[in-house]
């Protein structure tokens, strides 16, 4: 048998070139308006005391030098691959593409106008929060894909305990070991009444069926990995770098927005059903 057969199989056929535009669309924007001279960039970008609406959005596509795009368009490059192929493997390709561009086109509105309000004066720019939304879209996804093809006892939101491993992560960074254990000892609380919730019985099947499907199961494993590795990438010890602030906010909201709101949407679908 092919080496990853089945699941190589799977995701040639549910793959959509519609799908391929939107997803590459992106990296192709980022480029365009990096390469754009200075000064239209420079009309880009969101000025908090002084703003259009049209820079409450464009600001999300604005990067202040090399390193600032590059590594904004890395992060999306490594994180859409396996947020796409863990929604279409649980057929939900229309949530896919409904999600993403709602975190495309909606959300640099939320984010420009929380920086507003709570910062009230300097200038904004970059793909960061963007990129921290998908960064809480990936345990969606992988909860997701466990539901719909693995076990429908086994929730999207039951992915809250995967989020609370990284905010504790990222608590550690700036508060400490002792409140980062306290959080950590909540998530551990929140599985054991999970699982009772679920029962051992199927979730331990359910573990022995994804680790039994080649492909899937390290794809779920690279998903989980990813966002568990997020907080160090998003939320750096030193918030002053190279002469400039990063936006943790951003970040902060990002993150909020991009694992919550799907997972409120998914809630909501399910009780209508």
């Amino acid at each position: 048998m092919a080496w990853f057969g089945d699941f190589r199989s799977e995701v040639r056929e549910k793959t959509r070139a519609s799908d391929l535009a939107l997803i590459f669309s992106v990296p192709v924007l980022l480029s365009l308006i990096f390469l754009l001279p200075q000064s239209i960039q420079a009309s880009l970008i969101l000025d908090y005391g002084n703003y259009s609406i049209f820079n409450l959005w464009s600001s999300a596509y604005v990067h202040r030098g090399f390193d600032h795009f590059s590594n904004n368009l890395g992060a999306y490059c490594v994180l859409i691959g396996p947020i796409y192929l863990l929604f279409v493997l649980a057929d939900e390709p229309k949530l896919f593409r409904y999600t993403l561009l709602t975190l495309l086109l909606i959300l640099p509105f939320v984010i420009s106008l929380s920086n507003i309000a709570a910062l009230g004066s300097g200038t904004g720019a970059g793909f960061s929060g963007i990129g921290s939304a998908l960064f809480g879209l990936l345990p969606v996804s992988l909860f997701l894909f466990i539901h719909n093809k693995v076990s429908e006892d086994i929730e999207p939101a039951h992915g809250v305990v995967l989020f609370l491993t990284a905010v504790a992560i990222i608590t550690w960074i700036y508060a400490g070991v002792t409140a980062a254990a306290g959080i950590l000892l909540f998530a551990a609380l929140l599985t054991i009444y999970d699982i009772s919730q679920v029962s051992l019985e199927e979730v331990r099947e359910a573990a022995a069926e994804l680790s039994s499907m080649e492909g899937y199961f390290e794809l779920v494993m690279i998903a989980g990995l990813l966002f568990l590795l997020s907080p160090l990438m998003l939320f750096p010890q030193n918030i002053a770098q190279d002469g400039t602030t990063v936006n943790i906010l951003s970040h902060y909201l990002g993150l909020l927005i991009g694992f919550f709101g799907p997972i409120i949407y998914l809630d909501y679908r399910r009780r209508r059903q």
